[in-house]
């Protein structure tokens, strides 16, 4: 399969993001579906509330067989298998799992959708290395409007703005629509959802031959006022 190839009705269609999460994709497959997420906002949400479900599942330690069970190679041919020949506990947890996973986006959703205040910055700074950043302190559960400032360029195609920690490391990759206006990508978030730090945001441009690169960055230290 060629990365080109893969759409969201295909993906859906054959629960790709199911397969990715449990690592049953081939090589080309996942390759095909990560170029995909770059693009598509709903599946890139899918998977990751998916990888915070099950990361939520850990902590709790109440599926420690089951993420056992699931790490091994073939394991989706192995469900499959199960629902050709019904297996009253293997769809039981399956249904149980699925469950647990519907109640918790529906949670995580209607959080979302609740009204809160939203304390706005526009950031500025150096993402990489020294500089300034910028102070927010503020409560856990305030909501966050972060602003940074791009230079659009001809010979990019698609853009996104990435979430990294002191260290480098990606939180998160979030798609800047391409009907966006103006040069000033705005991700929102709970301030909860980081831990205190710093932290940086920076927008990348992809070309078409998916070559990526930085166009704009801000950087912020992440400040709790509660406990």
């Amino acid at each position: 399969m060629n990365a080109k190839m893969m759409d969201h009705e295909h993906a859906m269609k054959n629960l790709i993001a199911e397969r990715y999460l449990l690592g049953e994709l081939t090589e080309s497959e996942r390759d095909a579906y990560e170029e995909h997420l770059f693009n598509c906002s709903a599946c890139f949400e899918q998977v990751s509330l998916g990888t915070e479900f099950i990361g939520h599942l850990k902590e709790s330690g109440s599926v420690e067989t089951a993420l056992a069970v699931s790490a091994r190679p073939g394991f989706m041919a192995s469900l499959l298998a199960g629902f050709r020949q019904p297996a009253p506990a293997l769809v039981f947890g399956l249904l149980l799992c699925v469950s647990g996973f519907s109640v918790y986006q529906t949670s995580i959703i209607s959080k979302q959708k609740g009204p809160k205040l939203e304390s706005r910055y526009v950031l500025t700074g150096i993402a990489h290395g020294a500089g300034d950043s910028q102070l927010l302190q503020v409560t856990r559960n305030t909501g966050l409007s972060l602003s940074v400032e791009y230079t659009p360029k001809g010979e990019f195609v698609a853009y996104n703005a990435r979430i990294l920690s002191e260290s480098g490391k990606v939180i998160d990759t979030l798609v800047v629509p391409g009907n966006q206006p103006g040069s000033t990508a705005t991700v929102g978030l709970t301030a909860g959802d980081l831990a205190q730090g710093k932290y940086a945001i920076v927008i990348l441009g992809r070309n078409s031959d998916g070559v990526e690169k930085e166009v704009g960055h801000g950087a912020f230290e992440l400040q709790f006022t509660d406990k």
